[in-house]
């Protein structure tokens, strides 16, 4: 039961919430708590008792929506078992099951699975591996890795240093040395401004020859990317990018890591984006959708070539690990959440309600501030602009895309701020109805005008 606005509890909550707890990415000043109480399906609620759709699935995380029965009991059967040791040189049950099922939904010869219990420190490990495989094969010299304008992968030292949006980055600098930026994700000019095609040439894949050219074969060890761009503003490549990165990666003896910590285990319509996107990855970075977000979990996939450059004498041994890693009940929870989306074929469902969705948020386009929505299955971004012919972005003082959030947070739909201030990101739960999407087109729409309203449009 939601506890009401003058409950004492409630009041309570809200100052130990701005006395005490200091959450991430939070401007605690002038901050107005809200507390989320409990949560069904694709709804949650506050300790207010309002009610809100849950369109960015927490942080792009529960894709079998919220309540799940079949989770929690499968947590405690495990705790009553065995609720905690570590897998350094041993294992557990869970663990080990959960591996064997992750190995098999994967493609190919990506058989290994290393447990982490998130997407920053899987990011974090899978350029750990990287270079360790290089330094195993007797080429310790390929420790730089590029990464890409835009990306997002967390935020470990690893991982902010392979952050392609600066503002958060800037704050911690110097950061880690050999992480060299690209000049551009995957045709961000081109996707952004839907201009390729033949002509394009694909020169943003070219440059990741050049710059492996300029740094030299010999140094570049590694390429890191999202399969998709999804903090830095939801952006899919076009079909040609991830072949053409791979084969000059493979003819340069650069691993390639795709980061699927967003679109693993279903949100695009395919069990992961790299099947779609035409990606063959050496090491591949998973999160969020593998346990749903019922507990922290996370993994890294590697191929046979670069498990076996690991097997040998104790020197060759991967030197990294945390005590939580391969956690049981974490195991736990992930090997129910991944039997809940294959009983459920969920992923099937996000191709298709996906196709409802993306449909339905494209009617926003007709709005002058709606410079573009884009995505993939149930995944969607919208780009707010002042001026659609030039795609000219609003200045931050206005903050566009931010009062349309607000606005339509107050209407009970809560979308995510992202791109830089300039874009929503929508990535609801998979059990999302067609009728809860309506309430999401309706509720954007309507915000979208009264700020539109307000800016004199």
């Amino acid at each position: 039961m939601a506890q009401g606005f003058d409950d004492p509890g409630t009041q309570q909550l809200q100052q130990d919430f701005l006395g005490h707890l200091w959450p991430p990415f939070t401007q605690m000043q002038g901050l107005k708590p809200i507390i989320m109480d409990r949560a069904e399906g694709a709804v949650v609620y506050d300790t207010e008792g309002n009610e809100y759709i849950d369109a960015f699935a927490s942080l792009w995380t529960v894709n079998v929506g919220h309540g799940r029965t079949e989770i929690y009991d499968a947590i405690k059967a495990q705790m009553e078992k065995l609720a905690i040791y570590h897998i350094f040189q041993i294992a557990n049950e869970p663990s080990i099951k959960l591996a064997a099922k992750v190995a098999a939904l994967m493609p190919g010869d990506l058989d290994h699975v290393f447990l982490t219990l998130g997407g920053g420190e899987s990011v974090e490990t899978a350029v750990k591996m990287a270079r360790q495989y290089h330094r195993n094969r007797g080429h310790g010299t390929k420790y730089m890795v590029l990464f890409r304008d835009r990306s997002y992968h967390g935020t470990t030292m690893t991982a902010t240093s392979a952050q392609g949006l600066s503002m958060n980055r800037q704050k911690f600098e110097p950061l880690l040395p050999g992480f060299i930026k690209l000049g551009a994700p995957y045709c961000y000019r081109c996707a952004w401004h839907k201009t390729y095609g033949e002509d394009c040439k694909m020169e943003c894949a070219k440059v990741v020859e050049e710059e492996i050219a300029f740094y030299g074969a010999d140094n570049v060890g590694t390429m890191l990317g999202e399969t998709m761009i999804g903090t830095g503003g939801v952006i899919p490549p076009p079909p040609e990018y991830w072949p053409m990165v791979n084969e000059i990666c493979k003819a340069n003896d650069v691993l390639v890591i795709n980061d699927e910590v967003i679109t693993g285990f279903g949100r695009t319509g395919t069990w992961f984006g790299f099947q779609q996107l035409g990606s063959n990855p050496d090491l591949v970075t998973f999160a969020k959708g593998l346990s749903s977000g019922y507990l922290p979990l996370g993994a890294v996939g590697a191929r046979d070539h670069v498990y076996e450059a690991f097997l040998g004498g104790g020197d060759k041994t991967f030197m990294s690990g945390a005590t939580y890693n391969g956690h049981p009940l974490c195991s736990a929870a992930g090997l129910a959440n991944l039997e809940i989306i294959e009983r459920e074929h969920l992923v099937e469902r996000c191709a298709e309600v996906g196709a409802y969705f993306q449909e339905g948020l494209k009617t926003l386009t007709a709005h002058p501030i709606v410079g573009d929505v884009r995505g993939m299955g149930l995944v969607a971004g919208i780009e707010y602009v002042k001026d659609k012919a030039t795609r000219e972005w609003f200045p931050p003082a206005v903050g566009a895309a931010m009062k349309v959030r607000d606005e339509a947070f107050r209407r009970g739909v809560f979308v995510r701020l992202l791109g830089g201030g300039h874009c929503h990101a929508i990535a609801p739960p998979f059990i999302i109805s067609k009728e809860q999407i309506d309430t999401v087109v309706r509720v954007l729409d309507e915000s979208i005008g009264v700020v539109e309203n307000e800016l004199g449009y």
